[in-house]
């Protein structure tokens, strides 16, 4: 029955050093079409190297010969008539062990898209992809680089890449040194929104271009490549004739040539919707962040407000304090009451949480946290009616406990002993909500200004300076272009000299510390996993998890249960 179908004139066929696919059928429209299928036939004694269907199902039927076939590690003799299941992300081999040709009829379904819903209009999408953290679009460009084993890069809507595109093919490479690559004079449609776009470079070199979007407008593009689908019988001559120009290292293009991968169009199809998973969740991020650019706005105004409304509220309050102690007084001298009895209410402590997070503010050098986190401390005592004469011997102590932070980096008597009786000076003259609020402003300011000074101008080298930032605040929110503008240098040149002195690359290090004292937290405490991710600067469990692994190799949890059965 083999033998009598003419497929080498009625379908398209793909040729490999194993033997062949024969496609009977394969979707027109990825929107409306999933399942493809083919005659896979298997030479005597080759085999199909193992790799992983990461992003598609198969369901293979033995049509004719023998073999065996490997599934995750389990292997499995094949003969005519089986009926054999791949499932998405398995490992799998084919071996033919027979004198004859082993062939499969296979069917091919991608994995199921997962779908994000896209609601974010912009009115600007030049620069949409820098409110994305680099790193975050580079961990994802490694992360899935490593999963397809191809080259993959993020681009802006004007094809200018964000990142630098990871696991570049040597041929690629050697083009563009020479300066025959075409791909830099290729523009792409503005309208490329589909899920079977590609792009075939040169020399049938492909890449699939999948368009990141917000609503309706194309913010970048996720690039992935570069593979054959067929290759040419003769690739010296086809290179010569494709380039139609003088090329004195031939033989070193047709060797690399050789090397580009040749991959089964039913993983071509699953490669563009794993991309397009890949896209969405870059939109997610972008959205997530554009919200959250938004929300803060908000606060900052929510803020501004609430802060002539507090000014406000403390004037009266101040003014109906006047009254009612006048008319408490003069009451006082005819009924004989205690004034401690008459005002018996809630104690005043000293506010221990607010000394840590506004000392954490200032070490961050944040100004507008500090603000956030007085102007909040301040209103909690305006609501309990205490009078600012009730609290301001609390706020002396804070800034006489917070001023220890200059004297820390400093060692500077003086400077420290100045600082604190300025403030406390500034606390004692006045007995308005407002300006106390605007003295610890100050404050808080001045503390930040003197600490970065000594971080930038200090007896430390540059790299020194940001190690012992990061170390202080390595599970904040640190990035290259935060550092950079911190420490007024360019972020490539920071890039460079961080690596160059600590020999490891600024997210390694940054992870590498997080690590280490998320590690302490699991050997020394009973808290949960989630809680720790959180404390050491992860937000996602599952990235922790993964960070965590790759450092130590083992779960945390794992890790946890080995050390304390030690």
């Amino acid at each position: 029955m083999i033998d009598d179908l003419d497929y080498n004139k009625k379908y398209d066929i793909q040729k490999f050093d194993w033997g062949e696919v024969v496609w009977l059928h394969v979707p027109s429209n990825l929107l409306t079409q999933r399942l493809s299928a083919g005659l896979v036939k298997f030479l005597p004694g080759k085999k199909q190297a193992r790799h992983v269907h990461f992003g598609e199902e198969q369901i293979l039927y033995v049509l004719q010969g023998k073999g065996m076939h490997t599934i995750n590690g389990e292997e499995q003799k094949v003969k005519e008539g089986m009926v054999i299941h791949c499932p998405p992300y398995s490992e799998h081999e084919v071996v033919n062990t027979g004198d004859n040709e082993l062939i499969f009829l296979a069917t091919f379904t991608p994995s199921k898209l997962l779908e994000v819903r896209q609601s974010i209009t912009i009115s600007n999408n030049k620069h949409i992809l820098d409110i994305v953290d680099k790193e975050v679009l580079e961990n994802i460009q490694e992360e899935i680089s490593g999963l397809l084993k191809l080259s993959v890069g993020i681009a802006d809507n004007n094809n200018n890449y964000v990142t630098d595109p990871i696991r570049i093919h040597k041929f690629c490479d050697l083009c563009k040194n020479m300066n025959i690559c075409k791909e830099k004079d290729n523009k792409y449609k503005s309208a490329l929104k589909g899920l079977d776009n590609v792009f075939i470079c040169c020399n049938n070199i492909i890449i699939i271009i999948i368009p990141i979007l917000i609503g309706e407008e194309i913010v970048g593009y996720v690039k992935c490549g570069h593979f054959l689908i067929n290759k040419p019988v003769d690739i010296k001559k086809y290179i010569i004739d494709s380039y139609k120009c003088e090329i004195t290292n031939v033989e070193e293009l047709v060797a690399a040539y050789n090397e580009i991968p040749i991959i089964p169009k039913s993983r071509f199809y699953a490669l563009q919707e794993s991309l397009s998973i890949v896209s969405k969740l870059i939109s997610n991020i972008i959205e997530n962040n554009l919200v959250e650019k938004e929300l803060k706005e908000k606060n900052y105004e929510i803020l501004k407000n609430a802060k002539e409304k507090l000014y406000l509220e403390d004037a009266l309050k101040q003014a109906n304090i006047k009254l009612l102690r006048s008319q408490v007084s003069s009451g006082f001298e005819n009924h004989r009451f205690k004034p401690k009895n008459f005002f018996s209410r809630e104690s005043i402590e000293y506010p221990l949480k607010v000394e840590n997070k506004l000392r954490a503010a200032i070490k961050k050098f944040d100004e507008v946290l500090c603000e956030q986190i007085i102007y909040e401390t301040i209103n909690i005592y305006v609501q309990k009616e205490f009078s600012v004469q009730e609290i301001k011997e609390i706020f002396e102590e804070l800034v006489v406990i917070l001023s220890r932070l200059v004297y820390e980096e400093t060692n500077d008597d003086e400077l420290f002993l100045s600082i604190r009786q300025k403030y406390k000076e500034e606390i004692k003259k006045y007995n308005s909500y407002n300006i106390l609020q605007e003295i610890l402003a100050e404050f808080s300011k001045e503390s930040i200004g003197i600490l970065r000074n000594i971080m930038l101008n200090g007896k430390y080298d540059l790299i020194q300076k940001i190690n012992l930032y990061i170390e202080n605040n390595f599970n904040q929110d640190i990035t290259l272009g935060f550092l950079a503008d911190m420490f007024f240098i360019t972020p490539n040149y920071l890039s460079t000299i961080f690596n160059e002195k600590n020999g490891i690359s600024l997210k390694d290090y940054i992870n590498k510390l997080r690590i280490e004292n998320a590690k302490k937290y699991l050997v020394e405490t009973d808290m949960k996993i989630s809680d720790i991710s959180k404390i050491v600067g992860y937000n996602q469990l599952s990235y922790f998890g993964s960070i965590f692994k790759k450092f130590e190799g083992c779960t945390p949890n794992e890790y946890r249960i080995k050390l304390r059965n030690k």
